[in-house]
């Protein structure tokens, strides 16, 4: 998988924080791109849509969202269980 995650360089949030902890404990690689505008039309720009809050995530150039989305596109694909563990026995 490609990810990217678009970040504020000065605004993690906790939801930065659980989105870069679960793909770290999914032993998910990311590239982190980062912006300097609070400003959300930069980013917007850049993903070829409106996004109304950071951090944003991209799978495989499809833009999944924060990290609620990051969760339920995990599960889906049954890279996690519903605790949010990674279920590498079924996918390994």
């Amino acid at each position: 998988m490609d990810i990217v995650v678009y970040l504020h360089e000065s605004k993690y949030k906790q939801s930065t924080l659980k989105v870069l902890e679960l793909l770290e404990r999914c032993k998910l690689s990311c590239i982190h791109k980062t912006f300097k505008s609070s400003d959300m039309l930069e980013i917007s720009e850049v993903l070829g849509e409106k996004v109304r809050r950071y951090p944003q995530v991209v799978i495989d150039g499809e833009r999944i969202g924060g990290y609620y989305d990051l969760v339920e596109f995990l599960l889906n694909k049954e890279i996690i269980n519903y605790a949010g563990e990674p279920q590498w026995k079924k996918n390994n």
